[in-house]
């Protein structure tokens, strides 16, 4: 007798490939919601926030963002690697092909949304100076001279402005990283996907 709609679902959401890309996919959507609305995160993280004084804003989801999305996806695609890992006897739901779509889509969110938060970086962040002549596509070809402080050029960010960190040295590869980083991460999502449908196929 086969599983119902609900236990397959819930068999197919008890996968760590399938939980971590979830959690991954909702924080990314939470950066990229706070980058476009920068005043409505007051800079602590849920539950550490009270014990750990990071003093986060957009500025720091748009710049690193990209680069911890890259980072998730190689974990990803070393745990789905793994045999064994994920196509035990309790993680089966006995829809391989549902699942793959399932999880593939779940990825292809995951690139898109981590390519929608790289492009802030030219959107919304910039020198202050230049701010507004937004977007400022030219920083792949071009280098801000010397240390320069990453200004966000909405409207109301003085104060976070005051916390965001300064551009990188040669700041034109911090501008091809965020070309850079949804690519790679798209690259490691597709090795991850098919490194788990073959397990799970097993």
């Amino acid at each position: 007798m086969g599983e119902t709609s609900a236990e397959a679902a819930g068999t197919f959401l008890k996968d760590p490939v399938v939980r971590l890309a979830l959690i991954t996919l909702a924080s990314l959507v939470l950066a990229l919601w706070i980058a476009r609305a920068p005043t409505s995160f007051t800079g602590e993280l849920p539950l550490i926030g009270d014990y750990v004084p990071l003093k986060l804003n957009a500025v720091h989801f748009v710049i690193f963002g990209p680069l911890l999305a890259s980072l998730v996806a190689g974990a990803l695609w070393i745990r789905a690697a793994r045999p064994g890992q994920v196509h035990s006897d309790k993680l089966q739901s006995g829809n391989v092909g549902r699942d793959a779509i399932a999880l593939l889509v779940v990825f292809a969110l995951i690139v898109l949304v981590s390519a929608a938060l790289s492009l802030q970086y030219f959107l919304t962040l910039a020198p202050s100076e230049m701010c507004p002549t937004r977007p400022h596509y030219d920083f792949l070809w071009t280098n801000v001279p010397g240390p320069t402080r990453i200004t966000h050029c909405m409207s109301g960010t003085e104060e976070i402005n005051m916390e965001a960190p300064y551009y990188f040295e040669p700041q034109i590869l911090q501008s091809w990283g965020h070309v850079l980083w949804p690519v790679l991460t798209m690259c490691l999502l597709i090795g991850t996907w098919r490194s788990w449908r073959k397990n799970r196929a097993v």
